[in-house]
């Protein structure tokens, strides 16, 4: 019988060990799909027959709700493709980048992409703020961000225009420097904001708006 016991806690010990192992490429794997079908399923979708507006998910906007990503909020994001469509997209090809961008800072919206920081902002119009997660030593979600460098090209799109920007800014700031998504007078920029040091400070990414293509030009150039 101890024999036995001992046999059940080796063999559970190894089942744990090999889930440990594998759970990160997993969660990539999961996060970079999810965000496929993600942008796939635009907001701007075209209108039912009836035309009836389509109804949207009610948008968060608390950061001090926001927290840390588990494997659960990836699995359950999965679940709910559906009710959290694109609002656009974000592409950086230095960093080989793209994410859809979703309204908010909900659970599920920065499970599988960038979420907009304030309610009122518009593409190519003041500051145009985003978040997303950091996975440690991951390159998923905003993880390409710590790769990126001064000049660097951002695109943004909505699906009618690509916005180009770029990058002018990279730093550590404190968690509590939320006054860098303001918008600014006479400045049209971009403002991307993820996790530093283990949570408890952020790093962010300003870049200055260069201008703005139509989507089908810039798909033709390239920029997306």
């Amino acid at each position: 019988m101890k024999n036995k016991l001992i046999n059940v806690v080796i063999a559970l010990c190894f089942i744990v060990g090999l889930a440990l192992v594998f759970i990160n490429p997993i969660q990539n794997f999961l996060i970079a799909e999810t965000s496929k079908r993600v942008v796939e399923n635009p907001i701007t979708a075209p209108m039912p027959a009836e035309d009836v507006p389509i109804e949207q998910p009610v948008a968060s906007y608390d950061f001090e709700e926001v927290q840390s990503l588990t494997i659960w909020d990836i699995l359950a994001a999965q679940g709910q493709v559906k009710d959290i469509p694109a609002i656009g997209s974000i592409h950086i090809p230095a960093v080989e980048m793209t994410l859809p961008i979703l309204n908010g800072v909900g659970k599920y919206a920065l499970a599988v992409g960038a979420g907009t920081m304030k309610s009122t902002q518009t593409m190519g119009q003041g500051n145009y703020a985003l978040a997303s997660h950091y996975i440690e030593g991951k390159n998923v979600l905003f993880g390409p961000l710590y790769h990126l460098k001064k000049d660097d090209s951002i695109f943004i799109s909505d699906m009618e225009f690509v916005y180009e920007y770029k990058t002018s800014s990279i730093k550590v700031i404190e968690a509590t420097d939320v006054h860098v998504i303001d918008d600014l007078k006479d400045d049209t920029r971009l403002t991307l904001i993820t996790c530093a040091e283990d949570g408890t400070r952020r790093l962010s990414v300003v870049a200055q708006f260069v201008g703005k293509t139509a989507a089908e030009e810039a798909t033709q150039l390239g920029m997306k």
